[in-house]
């Protein structure tokens, strides 16, 4: 029965199409999650230029959470499609039943640490006087909803790897919709200001977890209780923790570039470049998530065909995959570029703030195709077993070009006054000049790995 999956009865064109548009839109609606906090924020009357700081000075600490969750959600999901296309039950319900619990271990443990040491994580980042209340009122509920967000993305992946992404779309659907409403009613219905954005987030990530128990376990998809060693607990949660690790680590670096360019900003322009940086990042975000989107849905369509052995499938996944990010990628700076400033006004009606912001996406998105094709070989070099080599693209990107970029950048641009660009502007030069540095790498190690060899992971 299990060989009659999705997996079989479809195209590979089909296939991506069928697990991608699901994927994306959902990561679409629940990046809006962010979005909708940041949009929020931004209308808070007299504390909105503060709200909009203290949001943008927690966005690393928040890249480690997003980081922190992906570890088992993603890997959990690899392995559940790996041994769905090897037919093997037993071996499917025990990698699922220890990435749940690993996935609560490292949730709680993250969120416990972060309440510990949360006024000297604060102060690190930079939050002074009304920006610190803000985000100390923000941070304290979010902590409490970084735990059911780590479940219920475990789990909503889980439900794409069984070959339900339609299932997983709704449901992410379903959640961000009252995550809008609450934080509409708590923010301005009964002004609770920032707290009020918090609980919306914490509402709508309770719902995902709680839908996506019920319909696993209403499909008798839900892993059982059958006993396995601690030895095997360990081993497969040491086998996903490899398969993980290249994410997650990709992600925790993006946390510390970000909190770098948070430096920078702060120290060569103020409180006001931290909110426009922003909503030009959010935005950016936003952009990218079609291309996060069909790389974690192929993912589990490349693990199935790599579990099976179907070695020509697996290639066409891959080099189809390519080319969708790469002319999407095209596409979407041509309308970034054109009718950007209409989608700015999500986040404010201010049109001097919307005019600083689109000078900053013009420099970021100038090299927005070659990422989509870089994140690809990343995500790709790591379900196939290269892992090692996706962490050193995603550290090429991160601390070999953009960290000192950001830092030498500001000095060079104020010491020798190019194109009259102030040094605290000079400072987004450094993601397009990453991303060419970057692709380089990528491609390098793409084209040694055409022909990827089947990965077992239990050997």
């Amino acid at each position: 029965m299990m060989n009659n999956t999705i997996y079989e009865s479809q195209s590979v064109n089909k296939l991506i199409m069928t697990f991608s548009l699901p994927a994306i839109f959902s990561l679409i609606i629940e990046t809006m999650t962010s979005v909708v906090d940041t949009s929020f924020a931004g209308h808070l009357g007299s504390q909105s230029e503060s709200a909009l700081t203290a949001m943008g000075l927690l966005s690393p600490l928040l890249a480690v959470f997003v980081a922190l969750q992906t570890l088992f959600a993603i890997s959990t999901a690899i392995m559940i499609s790996k041994y769905l296309g090897r037919n093997d039950r037993l071996k499917l319900n025990n990698y699922f039943k220890s990435g749940f619990i690993m996935t609560l271990v490292v949730s709680i443990s993250t969120s416990l640490l972060v309440y510990l040491f949360m006024d000297s994580i604060l102060s690190a980042l930079g939050a002074e006087a009304e920006v610190y209340t803000l985000a100390h009122d923000y941070l304290k509920i979010i902590i409490v909803s970084n735990i059911f967000s780590a479940v219920g993305y475990t789990l909503t992946s889980t439900i794409r790897a069984f070959g339900n992404p339609k299932a997983e779309a709704i449901i992410i659907v379903l959640s961000v919709v009252i995550n809008i409403v609450s934080n509409a009613i708590l923010t301005f219905g009964f002004q609770l200001g920032m707290v009020g954005i918090a609980l919306g987030t914490l509402i709508s990530e309770l719902v995902c977890a709680v839908l996506a128990i019920m319909y696993l376990v209403k499909n008798k998809n839900w892993f059982t209780s059958n006993r396995f060693s601690v030895r095997a607990f360990f081993t497969m949660s040491y086998n996903m923790f490899k398969i993980g690790f290249a994410q997650t680590t990709i992600q925790l670096l993006a946390g510390v570039t970000a909190f770098i360019v948070n430096y920078q900003l702060l120290t060569v322009g103020g409180n006001s470049h931290i909110a426009l940086w922003n909503i030009a990042n959010k935005m950016y975000l936003l952009m990218l998530m079609p291309i996060i989107g069909i790389t974690q849905a192929v993912q589990t369509i490349i693990a199935y065909f790599n579990g099976k052995g179907d070695e020509v499938k697996k290639l066409m996944v891959v080099k189809k995959t390519v080319q969708y990010c790469f002319f999407y990628g095209i596409g979407i700076t041509a309308i970034v570029f054109l009718f950007g400033k209409y989608i700015l006004l999500l986040f404010t009606g201010d049109q001097e703030i919307i005019e600083s912001v689109m000078s900053i996406i013009h420099v970021i998105f100038i090299t927005f195709p070659v990422l989509g094709v870089t994140y690809t070989i990343m995500t790709l070099l790591q379900v196939t077993g290269s892992e090692m080599k996706a962490v050193i693209i995603g550290m090429t990107r991160q601390v070999v070009s953009v960290i000192p970029l950001v830092v030498l950048l500001p000095y060079i641009f104020e010491k020798y006054d190019i194109f009259n660009i102030t040094p605290s502007f000079s400072v987004f030069f450094a993601i397009p000049l990453a991303d060419i540095l970057t692709l380089a790498i990528a491609l390098l190690f793409f084209r040694k790995a055409k022909k990827i060899p089947n990965v077992d992971h239990d050997r």
